[in-house]
């Protein structure tokens, strides 16, 4: 007996973002990878806010796409934080980021939603530009979503592992610090 699988149909009125809204389809997302499909998770529209976040900003680059989905008062707390506000265009903080890193692939791994909050667990594939290794960071991202837009930001990435992979660090810096010792 052979086995069909069907596509789930989507209506015309869902298969187009409207303007100034998120997309939904998981074949705009190509540096984006499953567990989370944004195609087939209609019941998380926060979520998907959050991956197209990712994906265009964070994979692709698109600061122009920052203003999307960030407004100049978005509340932003994190390591980063204390270099993206009050004042700083949060595109200077993820250009100066980028510039460090190679090319990225992001996997949402877990991902939970409120009425107007989402948490993600995520993992992030790239690799050091000078010498092409490759490395992954982890990290959790929780924001508060109002009209379609990231209205706070509460980010916790493991910064230390992307310093030491980057050679910013001594290896092991984690630990060397957890003793009392300093780094030198």
């Amino acid at each position: 007996m052979t086995k069909t699988t069907s596509t789930p149909q989507v209506s015309p009125r869902r298969a187009s973002p409207a303007r100034g809204q998120v997309p939904a389809s998981a074949g705009e997302y190509p540096n984006m990878a499953a567990p989370f499909d944004p195609g087939s998770s209609a019941d998380m529209p926060l979520t998907r806010v959050l991956h197209f976040w990712f994906e265009e900003v964070w994979c692709k680059g698109n600061l122009d796409a920052v203003p999307q989905v960030m407004t100049q008062n978005t509340l932003i707390s994190g390591a980063v934080s204390a270099l993206a506000e009050p004042e700083c265009d949060y595109r200077e903080v993820v250009a100066a980021l980028r510039n460090l890193l190679g090319p990225m692939k992001v996997t949402f791994t877990h991902a939970m939603e409120t009425r107007d909050w989402v948490s993600v667990r995520l993992l992030v594939d790239t690799s050091d530009p000078k010498d092409g290794n490759d490395f992954q960071i982890t990290g959790q991202v929780m924001a508060r979503v109002a009209d379609g837009k990231i209205a706070e930001l509460h980010s916790n990435m493991d910064y230390f592992k992307m310093f030491e992979q980057l050679g910013q660090l001594p290896p092991e810096a984690m630990a060397i610090c957890m003793t009392g010792e300093r780094l030198r």
